[in-house]
């Protein structure tokens, strides 16, 4: 019985992916970021944890495909998921793709939001979106690092990127990430992760929302959280804007505006048994019960 739940979720979840793929459009403003001929690394700098994001970057795959691009999508997972991301990509076996993904360490216990139900989305529509375009990639970079300076991750995420960049040199390469390894000068004392590739050839856009709620982890509490990350000056409508001093945090080239609040997407794993220290805490300092989650 479980099996056929879970097989029957799948398929749905399959079925919801050729419906948003059949829905996808091009970002306003998409042409500002190809005319820059020489940009092969694009940065998508999100708030993890909620629905729009995702679906906007979808989006900006979708555009980058229809104009004869060749691309791969680059995440902020770990590379020890990488068979485990080309499975939900082209196995046969989706249902069974899709345990073996979830089951990661990663999607089960580090629970930020890098592996919500809104990211498993994305991933199935590139499932589809590979129907047609059968070059389309998915590649992880949050590599191991050694060092436990504070600049070492991000020295390990640039490091990826580039090797991603010169595996797949014909690539355009779009990145989601969080916004802090995607801004272009130091915080907090050292290089971020946009900085150790070319100046000329990548791109930085940071999400801009209003408001609403995301899944994140703060202070190593994971949990819904209000809040987002606000256009500077007047609200912008949905698109992309070129601009370097649109970025309310950090520097970058311009914002991806949402134009909406955010809505939280929840852990695609679930809750797992034991429940992550991160999830305890959140419970606790919210004084909400496990059974009401």
């Amino acid at each position: 019985m479980k099996n056929g739940i879970l097989s029957l979720l799948a398929i749905g979840l399959a079925m919801n992916a050729a419906q948003a793929m059949a829905s996808c459009s091009p970002l306003p403003g998409a042409e500002q970021v190809w005319s820059k001929a020489a940009v092969r690394w694009i940065f998508v700098g999100e708030l993890h944890g909620s629905n729009e994001t995702p679906a906007a970057f979808l989006d900006l795959v979708c555009d980058a495909l229809a104009r004869g691009r060749s691309v791969t999508v680059a995440l902020e997972r770990p590379t020890s998921e990488q068979a485990d991301l080309d499975g939900i990509l082209s196995a046969k076996d989706l249902p069974a793709a899709r345990k073996a993904l979830l089951g990661q360490d990663g999607w089960k216990n580090s629970i930020d939001g890098r592996g919500s139900e809104a990211m498993l989305r994305l991933l199935l529509v590139l499932r589809e979106l590979r129907r047609t375009y059968p070059n389309l990639a998915v590649a992880a970079f949050d590599a191991p690092y050694i060092g436990t300076g504070p600049g070492s991750r991000d020295e390990a995420l640039g490091h990826a990127l580039l090797a991603l960049g010169a595996a797949k040199p014909k690539d355009t390469i779009l990145i989601l990430t969080g916004n802090y390894h995607a801004m272009q000068a130091p915080m907090n004392g050292y290089d971020l992760a946009a900085m150790f590739l070319p100046p000329l050839e990548r791109l930085s856009l940071e999400v801009t929302d209003r408001g609403g709620e995301s899944w994140s982890n703060i202070n190593g509490a994971c949990g819904v959280w209000h809040g987002g990350v606000g256009d500077k000056g007047l609200a912008k409508p949905r698109g992309i804007f070129l601009d370097p001093s649109l970025a309310p945090y950090g520097k970058g080239d311009g914002v991806l505006s949402l134009g909406v609040p955010l809505t939280a997407s929840a852990p695609a794993a679930g809750d797992s048994i034991p429940l992550p220290d991160c999830r305890i805490k959140y419970l606790s300092e919210h004084q909400v019960g496990a059974k009401k989650q």
